[in-house]
């Protein structure tokens, strides 16, 4: 699968593809990079400064996907985002990152919209995903998509509790529609 989703408004298109075990280095620093920038805060910074690198390399070289799951990537000369959906049965987002300097250019709209589309595509008509409680811009990336809050955990996460919203789509055309929409902009204001 390689898509070229042009229809978000004013953001540079990313191919997006299916992912191959070649990406494996690259989807690990793509998510080190992440939560080295995002997660301050959230997680301790020795974990973050120290061991989140060789954590994540290990998770990914030993991950074994199956069939159903979906991993998608984003890139253009590089990896710069991926999701990750582990659909055992039910959909549950795992993962979805983009490198720190290309945050907010919509990739990880563009991500989540082709995933949504893929899992209806197979069948599927709902997603689920947990984010940190103190992830305020992810927060509001995943309501502005119509994710619905539906319960509050601590979730283990490399040996560190962190407390979590989950969030929920019953529909995941929702997604598409909201993910590729232009970006409100204020009306000028008339003399």
């Amino acid at each position: 699968m390689l898509l070229h989703d042009r229809s978000l408004a004013g953001v540079e298109p990313m191919n997006i593809r299916s992912f191959q075990p070649a990406d494996r280095a690259g989807i690990a620093a793509v998510q080190t990079a992440s939560w080295q920038s995002t997660y301050r805060g959230m997680l301790p910074d020795h974990f973050l400064n120290h061991e989140v690198e060789n954590e994540l390399a290990g998770y990914w070289s030993n991950l074994e996907t199956l069939p159903q799951d979906l991993v998608l990537i984003a890139e253009d000369s590089a990896i710069k985002g991926f999701i990750s959906i582990w659909c055992r049965p039910d959909p549950f987002i795992d993962n979805l990152h983009v490198m720190p300097q290309c945050k907010s250019s919509g990739i990880g709209s563009q991500l989540m919209a082709a995933a949504a589309k893929e899992l209806v595509f197979r069948g599927h008509s709902g997603v689920y995903l947990w984010v940190m409680c103190n992830n305020g811009p992810a927060i509001r990336f995943y309501e502005k998509l119509g994710g619905v809050r539906t319960q509050t955990e601590h979730k283990d996460i490399f040996g560190h509790k962190v407390p979590c919203i989950r969030f929920e789509w019953t529909n995941l055309s929702i997604i598409p529609a909201r993910a590729l929409s232009p970006p409100r902009s204020h009306q000028a204001l008339r003399p």
